[in-house]
């Protein structure tokens, strides 16, 4: 059911340079479903530079192993990343500011972990790591956005505090060009631990 793209090496990118989503799409190994327990759980047993990708989540996991509504219409992934493991927030920072450079909207990071939108919750980000001997084996960065899924989809409890990009734009949004925003706003986060470590 999954379908990868070939070449999952990614070439290093100097410090101080910003790795683009049209470079970094050939790169990606990309593994779509229709629907999954958890695309994270998924993406802890594949190879470094995948991203597992859902149409619909049925045990979507937050912050504290909080459940995550995950339906339909909206972007729900989980991509593998090599060490070093950058922190949540910084992932969160750098994927706002790529929906909000794709959008033009005033996207922003709240601490912890969410996507701010106009005062309502937009997404969220996750961000594990599975060890080996001691060590960091990969960092497994979980993202969700609200991308078409309408508020008459949201739990009740949600309805007043979350926002979709349908609602905040008029209209249906193209997924895969938040798809790939998104995942250039991960590699910046990767991009920026790797130098940060390299001072």
């Amino acid at each position: 059911m999954g379908s990868g793209i070939p070449g999952s090496e990614r070439p290093e990118v100097g410090c101080g340079q910003s790795p683009g989503t049209s470079s970094a799409a050939p790169k990606w190994r990309l593994e779509r479903h229709r629907e999954v327990g958890s695309t994270s759980d998924l993406a802890k047993v594949a190879p470094v530079w995948t991203v597992v990708v859902a149409e619909r989540q049925t045990r979507g996991r937050g912050r504290l192993g909080r459940e995550w509504h995950s339906p339909p219409g909206g972007l729900w992934l989980s991509a593998a990343v090599p060490p070093p493991v950058p922190a949540q927030g910084t992932v969160a920072r750098r994927v706002a500011e790529a929906l909000g450079a794709l959008t033009g909207l005033p996207v922003r990071y709240q601490p912890p972990n969410d996507l701010v939108l106009l005062g309502k919750k937009l997404g969220g980000v996750l961000v594990e790591a599975t060890f080996r001997g001691g060590e960091p084996e990969k960092a497994v960065i979980g993202v969700g956005v609200n991308v078409n899924n309408p508020a008459r989809d949201f739990p009740v409890r949600l309805r007043g505090e979350a926002i979709s990009l349908l609602e905040a734009l008029g209209e249906r949004q193209d997924l895969e060009r938040v798809l790939w925003a998104v995942l250039g706003g991960i590699e910046a986060a990767w991009e920026e631990e790797r130098c940060r470590l390299s001072r």
